[in-house]
């Protein structure tokens, strides 16, 4: 792999707190083989390195690549004709989608994350409901869909049990297919079935995923252990994950109250909420990310922070799928780390971070002067370094010293190789045009990170590297042809639905009054909200 010099009008480096972060002016960075070498003002490196490449100029801004830390599937469920709705009754909907090939899927989300800035991304992959559980042939295709991209993937193969798609006051699955009439009750159940299957016919396919996509095996390529969420795993699949995860020395991602109804699920199975299940379960650590964690309670808080557990958050598909806005404010305040997620479908129903991070750094801003909402520094870290982290791309070791990324109360974890840019590091950036951030004018005081990340846009990148290899520049994709990726979707997606497809629109139609009547009052009225946005009197 060749060296070159990264130059830009700044280099951005990594935050150091809520209000700063290093940032060099006319800055660049010496790479060789993908590891960032030297890092400092432009005239002394090109001073040092006369006959390398410069990538960039005076023009860019030069930032670490994005990590999407929470990402499921490439085409967009409102591209495949499902509206956007609550999650419980939007997943009955999507049951119907027309089927795309695993590849094609996820090498259509790489293309967009890369022109967009995003270097590396968490894979939360599933094949679906009333599908079989994850296979060797469906990891190969969703690996291979990245190692094509050129992007750093960490693969999480979700895996469920039970309640993959129900879940509340009432009870799961089990329960609402009680409450239909008799034959559509069993044709729910056995429409489900085929997603689960026992523990110890799961393990061996992901201790073989471990095996070959995990512990550090490829530069580009990670595992994570991915239980699908609290109420959809039994207690034995959750100590297996754990486990396996502790073997192969991987993170593990797992959806947390996303909703108001998986919470109260918590309460009727076990009397608390699905995460302090977890803590009963000693499951909770610092290689444990939490995505959505919108319903969490305080003192749900209070154990991860003490724990050194994660949160990922999801604010466009929080917003999107109704499931409240997450308890930022607090979640910060406690000391946790937040990695940054798409999950489905962001703010323009793409896979752009920008549109992520301004989300995330406006909507916690509640009324009055009494509460700091997130910075634009704390934002851009979720974006980047405390993603690093949560998606596991490390040294391969445990670490217990200071600079594994430490929260308030726990050091452990890993020391991340992405996530900044500094001597030792590997060379994933992106260089951002700063004609639309600069342009007519910006005031000289105005800080560099908080200017990227308000007038910042996916639009703006203009060349992005991971490990060293240029992926887009000028642009432009250097791996994949775009053009004929699209036309090969256009070719699979435009056509009738199969019979298939057709059987399991009609389930959903048949199936959606019931469970609507499921949860239809089973919220409590009189909660109590962490944040207040305004008041009727």
């Amino acid at each position: 792999m060749a060296s070159s010099i990264v130059r830009g009008k700044y280099v951005v480096c990594r935050v150091t707190g809520p209000h700063s972060a290093e940032v060099i002016s006319d800055g660049a960075l010496f790479q060789r083989d993908g590891e960032i070498v030297e890092v400092g003002g432009y005239e002394e490196l090109r001073r040092r390195h006369p006959d390398e490449e410069v990538i960039g100029s005076a023009n860019y801004l030069v930032m670490p690549g994005m990590v999407n830390d929470h990402f499921h599937v490439g085409l967009t469920p409102f591209q495949m004709g499902i509206p956007d709705l609550p999650l419980e009754m939007w997943s009955l909907a999507r049951i119907g989608v027309r089927q795309i090939d695993p590849y094609l899927d996820q090498l259509y989300g790489a293309v967009q994350m890369i022109e967009t800035g995003t270097t590396t991304v968490q894979a939360i992959h599933s094949p679906g409901r009333g599908v079989g559980p994850v296979s060797m042939e469906i990891a190969d295709k969703v690996v291979g869909a990245y190692q094509a991209s050129g992007m750093r993937v960490s693969y999480a193969p979700s895996v469920a049990d039970q309640n993959s798609m129900v879940a509340g006051a009432g009870g799961g699955e089990e329960e609402f297919a009680a409450t239909m009439p008799g034959d559509l009750g069993e044709r729910y159940r056995a429409f489900m079935a085929p997603s689960y299957r026992p523990v110890d016919e799961v393990m061996p396919i992901l201790e073989e995923i471990c095996s070959k996509y995990g512990g550090n095996r490829y530069e580009r390529v990670q595992v994570t252990m991915a239980p699908s969420n609290v109420h959809r795993c039994s207690d034995e699949l959750l100590v297996a994950l754990k486990q396996l995860a502790g073997r192969h020395s991987t993170g593990i991602h797992i959806h947390l109250q996303e909703t108001v109804y998986q919470k109260l699920y918590g309460f009727r199975e076990w009397d608390k909420t699905p995460l302090q299940h977890l803590h009963e379960l000693g499951f909770l650590g610092p290689e444990v990310t939490c995505g959505h964690s919108v319903w969490a309670t305080d003192d749900d808080l209070r154990i991860m922070a003490e724990t050194g557990t994660n949160v990922c958050h999801n604010a466009s598909s929080n917003l999107r799928l109704q499931s409240g806005i997450a308890p930022m404010g607090k979640i910060l305040a406690a000391g946790i780390r937040v990695a940054m997620g798409s999950d489905e479908a962001g703010l323009n129903d793409d896979k752009d971070l920008f549109q992520e991070m301004r989300l995330a750094l406006k909507v916690h801003r509640v009324p009055g002067i009494d509460f700091d909402p997130p910075t634009a520094c704390q934002v851009l870290q979720m974006a980047t370094e405390n993603g690093a982290y949560a998606s596991w791309f490390g040294d391969g070791s445990r670490d217990g010293s200071s600079t594994a990324l430490p929260s308030p109360h726990h050091t452990g974890g890993i020391v991340p190789r992405i996530g900044t840019l500094a001597p030792g590091k590997r060379a994933d950036l992106a260089l951002v045009d700063l004609r639309n951030i600069e342009e007519p004018f910006l005031d000289p005081e105005s800080p560099v990170v908080d200017a990227l990340v308000h007038r910042g846009r996916g639009i703006d990148v203009d060349t992005v590297m991971v490990d060293g290899e240029v992926v887009l520049r000028d642009g432009q994709l250097t791996r994949v042809n775009k053009e004929d990726l699209f036309r090969e979707l256009k070719g699979a997606l435009d056509r009738p639905l199969s019979p298939l497809e057709q059987e399991r629109r009609e389930l959903a139609r048949l199936v959606e009054p019931h469970l609507r009547r499921f949860y239809l009052g089973t919220v409590p009225q009189d909660a109590t909200p962490h944040t207040v946005y305004n008041a009727r009197s």
